[in-house]
């Protein structure tokens, strides 16, 4: 009689599964219970594999969603009920629920709102959907439409994907290996932003409460020198000596801030 493969897979929908899991229940001794339990386990490692599969390639580690996997398997044993029917698809619904879970709490490199978490677990099912029943892969347009959901939102929800597996600034970006974060520049540097913020900050408080407008319309509002004469009731000129005046004031403070 010739050996079964290695890697076969064993039919566990035709096997004595939940006779061995009435035969634990009923077993007094913890050891004796472990020890048929782990029999189950073995037998169904080929439907945690399968599971696993559907999700490698999505930012987790194969082997860390194996562990989860086969820990919901355990799971999946213990809980089950032989009177709510058979166990493999009891197990299976605890298995992926569990793969879930796991992506959910443990996997977000940079973690999006609740609301494009929940819309990409629908876009995952929609997409599958659409494979098994038309073969092909949905558009935005489409899965907005099963999902009821915006294009905006649903475009908003796939480009979050990768934040499962956010790409790595020391990922070689170009042929001679140069790193992606070398690629990247800043205009301006938050330290002098910082430096200059500490020096000015208390120099306006020594200003009075209309000099302290004038500088917020102009820097913090960005408005012109004749909009700011308009909503004050001035020229143009005025508000331009003003500014000239204040900006020299607050120069002088800073250099003799500078020099104690």
């Amino acid at each position: 009689m010739n050996a079964a493969p290695r890697n076969s897979t064993i039919d566990t929908t035709s096997d004595d599964t939940v006779a061995q899991l009435l035969r634990a229940a009923a077993l007094a001794s913890p050891a004796e219970r472990a020890v048929l339990e782990d029999e189950i386990v073995r037998r169904h490692l080929g439907l945690v594999k399968r599971l696993v599969g559907r999700y490698v390639g999505r930012g987790a580690d194969r082997e860390d969603l194996i562990q989860v996997a086969s820990f919901a398997l355990v799971k999946a044993i213990r809980g089950f009920d032989h009177s709510k029917g058979e166990f493999v698809p009891f197990a299976t619904v605890t298995i992926l629920g569990e793969i879930k879970k796991h992506f959910r709490d443990a996997c977000w490199g940079v973690r999006p709102p609740r609301r494009i978490q929940q819309l990409q677990a629908g876009i995952a099912k929609a997409t599958e959907h659409c494979l098994q029943a038309e073969a092909r892969t949905p558009g935005d347009a489409d899965l907005a439409h099963d999902l009821g959901a915006d294009v905006g939102e649903i475009r908003e929800a796939l480009s979050a994907r990768s934040c499962f597996s956010p790409t790595s600034l020391d990922q070689p970006a170009h042929a001679d290996g140069r790193p992606l974060g070398e690629n990247l520049s800043v205009e301006e540097s938050a330290f002098d932003f910082i430096e200059n913020w500490v020096t000015i900050g208390p120099l306006c408080e020594q200003l009075d409460d209309d000099e302290r407008e004038l500088l917020r319309l102009r820097f913090v509002e960005d408005k012109t020198q004749q909009e700011i004469a308009t909503l004050i009731g001035v020229s143009q000129m005025q508000v331009s000596r003003r500014l000239a005046a204040l900006l020299q004031t607050l120069r002088e403070g800073a250099e003799v801030d500078t020099a104690a």
